[in-house]
């Protein structure tokens, strides 16, 4: 992925703006393909609650790739709350 930080509130809140992939080593923002799906945001909320933190996933996709992170995101987050969870 071609990615940028496009807002950091430390402890609260980030934003990755993603503007392309890199295919065999070249970044790639201009292709049609790319021109699809970009820009596309990713986006944590980390909010105090009960004594434990909410957090929220807010995320662009298209229909295409929906399927996907629906079999992705919830092993990925699974693995964010053990690493949490150590701390």
């Amino acid at each position: 992925m071609v990615s940028e930080i496009a807002e950091n509130i430390l402890h609260k809140y980030i934003s990755i703006k993603h503007n392309g992939i890199i295919n065999n080593g070249v970044e790639d923002t201009t292709s049609e393909e790319v021109k699809k799906w970009t820009p596309s945001f990713e986006n944590y909320s980390f909010e105090e609650k009960d004594g434990g933190t909410l957090f929220t996933l807010d995320m662009d996709s298209t229909d295409e790739y929906h399927d996907m992170f629906m079999e992705t995101w919830p092993k990925a987050l699974e693995r964010l709350k053990e690493v949490a969870e150590r701390g």
